[in-house]
């Protein structure tokens, strides 16, 4: 068999471990919850990078591993999506029906068609949801905790990005901590809409790529605008990284992050080409070498009337993002 079909197969099995201890979920222990990391963004916007960055710190943990195994699965709405409510999941798992845009999402839960579906705020938690939410992460802490009193639980689910005042209120005690990683919109844009994302790729036969590419544009901005939305009502501290900076200089902005998130840095946390994949590793081109030209193909063939539409979507979250808006060329 190919080494990549074991490390697949492998990955799978190790994600869902947790189904042969289910049976003791009701009874997880109420360990300690520090300052959970959510890490937010969009699908392929270099989260997976940042999130392998902070689970090698020795307190890290994931929903499907510890520092052990720092390339494991790190979405809570995916690997605990079965038994997680909607609120909590979606994407994978629960997810609402649409003729068109179907499940699995990652670039179109955020689009006009099903925002309204997706977005939570603050008036949307509850004492049940919030019991619900602290059980699975106590859960992960009961799997993978080394030391199941000083861990720090850190989650890269998607879908968090448009709820981040709904997490926020639940979990307001642990003092949680958020993370924005933005991509540059337009090779973001330019990426997801040419195939890049999974389920627009499936969208290729039954929308047009103008169709593609509104869709796309929508599904950035609105997760951006709701970040913004909910950190300046509730006034939730926020801190955005580019991942162009973490290719470009990856010590300081790491140690930045750190900082907001109060992990001790380590330069081992960085990519390195002498660190070793755990077994069930995927997607092992998203560590080491770090491309910092990772733009510069989807910039150079975008064409005019996609920059003009992404401007016209969200030109003003492009400059608050720290970007340069680009104009006719």
């Amino acid at each position: 068999m190919h080494v990549m079909n074991v490390d697949r197969i492998l990955y799978l099995i190790r994600t869902y471990s947790w189904l042969c201890k289910a049976w003791a979920l009701p009874f997880t222990p109420e360990y300690k919850i520090q300052a959970p990391i959510f890490l937010l963004g969009t699908q392929g916007g270099g989260l997976t990078l940042l999130s392998r960055i902070l689970r090698r710190h020795p307190s890290a943990i994931s929903v499907a591993g510890n520092n052990d195994y720092w390339t494991s699965a790190d979405e809570l709405a995916n690997a605990f999506g079965l038994f997680l409510p909607f609120e909590f999941a979606g994407l994978r798992y629960k997810a609402p029906s649409h003729p068109v845009l179907t499940a699995p999402r990652s670039w179109t839960y955020a689009s006009k068609e099903l925002l309204p579906q997706y977005r939570k705020t603050a008036s949307d938690a509850n004492n049940e949801l919030k019991r619900k939410l602290i059980r699975a992460i106590r859960f992960a802490i009961m799997l993978h905790g080394n030391d199941k009193e000083n861990c720090r639980f850190v989650d890269k689910s998607q879908s968090t990005t448009l709820r981040v005042g709904f997490f926020y209120e639940l979990l307001k005690e642990y003092d949680p901590r958020f993370v924005l990683v933005t991509r540059n919109p337009y090779a973001a844009i330019y990426r997801a809409a040419n195939g890049k994302a999974g389920d627009i790729r499936r969208l290729s036969n039954k929308l047009c790529y103008e169709e593609r590419v509104r869709i796309c544009t929508e599904h950035y901005m609105n997760s951006v605008r709701a970040v913004f939305e909910d950190a300046k009502l509730q006034g939730i501290p926020i801190h955005i990284v580019q991942f162009e900076q973490i290719l470009e200089k990856p010590e300081r902005t790491v140690r930045r992050v750190c900082e907001f998130v109060d992990l001790d840095f380590s330069r081992d946390m960085l990519p390195n080409p002498d660190h070793c994949f755990p077994l069930g590793s995927r997607f092992k081109g998203r560590w080491w070498p770090l491309r910092v030209d990772v733009n510069s193909a989807y910039i150079e063939a975008i064409e005019d009337w996609v920059i003009e539409k992404v401007n016209s979507i969200g030109e003003d979250l492009i400059y608050k993002l720290g970007y340069e808006v680009l104009g006719r060329r």
